[in-house]
């Protein structure tokens, strides 16, 4: 069953060199595009190099013109891609991916993802995820060893056995990253114990609570508060009572004289009386509210206790409720520096039972690797010798490395001989460009159902060959693109004759300007175009 996978449905190019507003449609099957020299292929690439994230060269655009774009659409409906570029921070909805490249004549250039700008890395990323393009030697996927040693662990159906030893590889890593931190700590532990004992000491004092702090806030404002209130009303008692001069005071002093000289009325005399005897009451009320007890010492041991939060915060640039934490931190920092030797132990233990375990893993993966190498390399061999390479054998051969990595202990070689006799070579290292573009498309015969790539792009893989060879490599095309999409390039009628979609390209001149089209060959057109191509 082929796998759901990314799908490039649209490439619109406008002023893009002599191409000056042009879409052109993909299928989800073997796209071919051909034309004459010149007219354009290798500016559909070139194009196509910019979305997947290559720099721009701003005379790429069409003179005249003050920038150019370069617009790709990719069909998607698969959950685990569409989490993938959710995590990436690009969403996409509709299951439509959008890229697009921005030239400016001033040499700027801008790249959007599903509308969000975003960077050349960002677009090579996904490019190195989703897409492979074979031609241009110093771009290709299938030459990296890691690559390689992955696409076998796919071939032999042992992605989930990589996956546990992945998980214990990095388990261990994490393991002896935590024992060097602790070693080198062990070696400042004196001077950092020392530093950690008088932190905490300091922190000890106030033993940091928000909540406690919110109370002495409270209490203070309280106290304060109450003082305030102690302070009127002694004050106002002192007014009513209290002084020489205060109204009771002189309200006494003109009973006396009124008396002394019988100057008030009877009523007016029994008005004063009873004036006399409401202050008096009022001021006898006053003073039992007059709170006598002394707050001072409780004021200043909050206010004190209050100003070491407030040094504290300011020291470490935190709140209280940060400082809490520095605070349990410091703490836990001292109980490691306390039993750091019983804990280099401990993790020392630890890891030699998770290095044992990888170990043990490893050499499963390495055993089970190099069986399927033998059966790998076998099948291999027999699709090169149909793509006219009949003397070709090739070998995927695996060395047990002495140290773990995060592959296990495996490292992979894939060997050619393309000359009987002639001894074997890496693959990367042949000379011969047409030898390894078709290396590379056996591979892929083999491999592209359980690879995570979606998208291939030929470029150049029919150089130097002709005839039966031509054939072979347009059923091996055809081949690759019942699991992943291909594109490619050629100039060949027996490759060409293979594809579900075929795209002529051409060029006129009008008006004394250059201009690039692109038209699908219609199916009933197809078989009349093959042959006028075989003609020329």
């Amino acid at each position: 069953m082929k796998k759901e996978k990314l799908l490039l449905k649209s490439l619109t190019m406008n002023n893009f060199a002599t191409f000056v507003n042009q879409e052109i449609l993909f299928s989800n099957g073997f796209n071919v595009i051909v034309g004459e020299t010149g007219s354009g292929k290798s500016l559909i690439l070139d194009a196509l190099q910019l979305i997947f994230g290559n720099r721009a060269d701003k005379k790429i655009i069409r003179k005249n013109e003050e920038f150019a774009t370069v617009e790709a659409v990719f069909k998607c409906n698969h959950p685990e891609i569409k989490s993938y570029f959710n995590e990436l921070g690009h969403p996409f909805s509709d299951d439509e991916i959008l890229i697009k490249r921005i030239i400016t004549a001033e040499g700027s250039s801008k790249a959007y993802l599903n509308f969000q700008q975003c960077s050349l890395q960002t677009l090579s990323t996904i490019a190195k995820r989703y897409v492979d393009l074979v031609g241009q030697f110093d771009n290709q996927k299938l030459l990296s060893e890691d690559y390689q040693l992955a696409l076998l662990d796919d071939y032999s159906n042992m992605s989930l056995e990589k996956k546990e030893y992945i998980t214990h590889f990095k388990e261990l890593s994490t393991l002896e990253n935590e024992l060097s931190e602790l070693i080198e700590m062990n070696k400042t532990k004196s001077q950092r114990k020392d530093y950690v004992e008088f932190q905490i000491a300091e922190l000890e004092k106030v033993n940091p609570s928000s909540k406690e702090e919110e109370n002495l806030i409270e209490v203070k404002n309280q106290i304060l508060d109450h003082q305030k209130k102690a302070e009127s009303f002694t004050e106002a008692n002192y007014i009513l009572s209290e002084s020489n001069t205060s109204i009771l005071s002189l309200i006494n002093k003109l009973d006396i004289q009124t008396n002394r000289y019988d100057l008030l009325s009877e009523n007016e005399a029994e008005l004063l009386s009873e004036a006399k005897e409401s202050l008096s009451e009022l001021s006898f009320s006053i003073s039992k509210k007059i709170d006598f007890e002394n707050n001072d010492d409780e004021l200043q041991d909050i206010i004190e206790k209050l100003d070491s939060y407030q040094k504290l915060k300011r020291k470490f640039n935190v709140d209280t409720d940060e400082l809490e934490s520095i605070y349990l931190n410091f703490q836990e920092e001292y109980k490691l520096l306390e039993n750091s030797d019983l804990e280099v132990k401990k993790l020392t233990d630890k890891i030699n039972l998770t290095k044992e375990l990888c170990w043990t893993k490893a050499n499963q993966l390495h055993t089970n690797r190099v069986q399927f190498a033998s059966k790998l390399s076998s099948e291999l061999t027999k699709k090169v010798r149909k793509l006219r390479m009949s003397g070709a054998t090739i070998k995927v051969e695996l060395e047990e490395a002495k140290t773990l990595s995060k592959n296990g202990i495996s490292k992979i070689s894939f060997n050619a001989e393309t000359n009987p006799g002639e001894g074997y070579f890496k693959v990367k290292e042949i000379a011969s460009g047409g030898e390894l573009s078709r290396i590379l498309l056996s591979l892929r015969q083999i491999l592209s159902k359980s690879d995570t790539v979606s998208v291939f792009l030929f470029d150049e893989i029919d150089t130097g060959i002709g005839g039966e060879t031509a054939v072979s490599i347009g059923k091996a095309l055809e081949e690759v693109s019942k699991a992943s999409q291909v594109i490619a390039i050629t100039h060949l009628p027996q490759i060409a004759k293979f594809s579900k979609t075929l795209i002529d390209v051409s060029k006129r001149e009008e008006s004394n300007r250059t201009y690039s089209y692109t038209s699908q060959v219609q199916i009933k057109e197809k078989e009349q175009y093959i042959r006028d191509m075989a003609q020329l």
